[in-house]
């Protein structure tokens, strides 16, 4: 069974993570395979709007932490980087408009997969964040404080804190946050309307609105970015260290346990 999908219904495509039994964690295979159907859909006339979904419990939980990353070095990281972040770029770049349909958990190298669409749909109850930063790294596209703003845009990444997808529309963060027995109906809804805009109007509409941001340095300081994070992946204090040897051994909740103990006030 494929880990991601692309099915098509009318003019709506659907590209779906699937890989359910690991929360759709993603993968450097799964990466790849979403940037093919990506180019597949942007040549395909056919469809006028796209929905970015995940099988079963979650949308994502993130990138999968479970792979083997023994032998990595800054030019193979460098390298990988730039296959996930062709694919959010070949997003922002889309003559189609994205729907992002966000459910229990959107974390880590999924909600950077999800920043570049033009709207995230999500659940109340749905969790999103960029944790990177308790396990001493970053994110790979900074996309964030563009987003909702210096200050929130700290309030997130500086503590790799998750908020609600309630308070996450309530700050920009997603455009909007319904109970999650309704997401998948208003998600169709406001498909159903973009289906019936124009598609080069809409292309140049959207493309006007991004050039705004680019205009602003969006773009290159996302790429600039890039350089600097990826130096995290290779330079590693003691601290963080021990803490990814407990991730591999025992999981997270351990590791942020230790993590918490080591910290705590005597």
């Amino acid at each position: 069974m494929e880990q991601v999908l692309l099915e098509k219904k009318g003019h709506k495509a659907y590209l779906i993570l699937n890989r359910p039994e690991k929360l759709n964690a993603l993968s450097m295979d799964m990466y790849r395979r979403i940037g093919r159907l990506l180019d597949e859909i942007e040549a395909d006339d056919e469809i006028r709007v796209v929905i970015l979904k995940g099988n079963g419990k979650a949308f994502s939980a993130g990138y999968d932490l479970g792979q083997d990353e023994s032998d990595i070095t800054i030019l193979k990281e460098r390298k990988e980087i730039g296959v996930s972040n062709d694919n959010r770029w070949k997003i922002w770049n889309s003559s189609k408009p994205f729907i992002a349909q966000l459910h229990k958990y959107c974390l880590g190298g999924a909600c950077e997969l999800a920043l570049p669409c033009d709207y995230l749909i999500g659940s109340d109850d749905l969790l999103i964040g960029e944790p990177e930063i308790q396990f001493g790294e970053n994110p790979a596209f900074l996309m964030i404080p563009w987003v909702c703003g210096l200050r929130k845009g700290k309030e997130l990444l500086l503590t790799g804190e998750k908020i609600t997808g309630k308070e996450a529309a309530e700050i920009g963060l997603i455009t909007r946050s319904y109970p999650e027995e309704q997401l998948e109906e208003e998600v169709e809804k406001l498909a159903d309307k973009l289906i019936k805009i124009s598609p080069p109007a809409l292309f140049m509409q959207k493309r006007g609105i991004n050039k705004i941001f680019e205009t602003a340095g969006l773009r290159t300081s996302l790429e600039s970015w890039v350089d600097l994070a990826l130096y995290f992946k290779v330079l590693k204090t003691p601290e963080v260290i021990e803490f990814n040897r407990i991730v591999d051994e025992q999981g997270v909740k351990a590791a942020l346990a230790w993590r918490d103990e080591m910290f705590a006030q005597k």
